[in-house]
């Protein structure tokens, strides 16, 4: 049986392609933290005029690079795992209102200004867990307007269907309120992709964060232990953080 993956956001599905095969053959809106007390009385004391107005230039190539993960920034067990490159474009969703997600599921999407280096990963004996990230950048507000759009079609489409290689694939689409926010804004989800004619579906948890003009996205895709698709919060703040280092310098 064909199923071509994607890389990119269900590229998490791209990094399950292995997980997929050993299954055939053998088995919104965001919450500002408060700021503390004393914080707060000296922003308010502080002119508007004074505060630095956030950068619309895009990431710098040098930005990309250290926005991208290694390894070490993983934690134990993790290990470089590089996969072919797609350049197949994003697909068209059945609904207007889910293409905002569909857009994600290719390397990069067209809007970006620019991008870096893929980064994926692999973890466990059998290497059944799988990590792809990458960053990228727009001019403007072209980050914000993506993350925007996002959370709209999040609440709009719990489930997406689109046709490839001339088939309708259909997967479901569940936020994770519960997931640690990281950078300025965030949206954690699961893409779910039941396989046709098995019992089994492949899980992706994916990571969409912003900071400035940046983005940065992470599919992860936990195989079946339940204690790894834990882990899942555990990475967020990591990548989320590598991208805050990274815009801020």
């Amino acid at each position: 049986m064909r199923t071509r993956m994607r890389r990119g956001v269900a590229a998490a599905l791209t990094a399950s392609a292995l997980v997929l095969t050993a299954a055939a053959c053998g088995g919104g809106d965001d919450e500002k933290k408060p700021a503390a007390s004393g914080d707060t009385a000296d922003k308010a004391s502080k002119p508007a005029e004074d505060k630095p107005a956030a950068s619309t230039e895009p990431l710098t190539a040098a930005q990309l690079k250290a926005a991208t993960l290694v390894a070490a920034d993983l934690g134990e067990g993790w290990k470089a795992a590089p996969m072919p490159a797609d350049d197949e474009p994003a697909p068209k969703a059945d609904k207007a209102e889910c293409q905002p997600i569909a857009d994600l599921m290719t390397e990069v999407p067209a809007s970006a200004s620019a991008k870096g280096e893929s980064a994926d990963f692999e973890k466990g004996a059998e290497a059944d867990s799988a990590l792809s990230q990458r960053a990228f950048t727009y001019k403007g507000t072209g980050a914000a307007d993506l993350t925007k759009a996002l959370g709209a079609a999040l609440d709009a489409c719990p489930k997406l269907s689109f046709t490839q290689d001339g088939e309708k694939v259909e997967m479901n689409v569940q936020k994770l309120p519960g997931a640690p926010k990281t950078a300025e804004e965030s949206h954690a989800f699961v893409m779910d992709m039941p396989i046709p004619g098995l019992d089994v579906s492949i899980k992706a948890h994916i990571l969409i964060a912003r900071q400035g003009t940046g983005i940065t996205r992470a599919a992860y895709v936990p195989g079946q232990d339940p204690a790894a698709a834990k882990l899942f919060d555990e990475l967020v703040p990591r990548i989320g953080d590598k991208l805050v280092k990274a815009v801020q310098g």
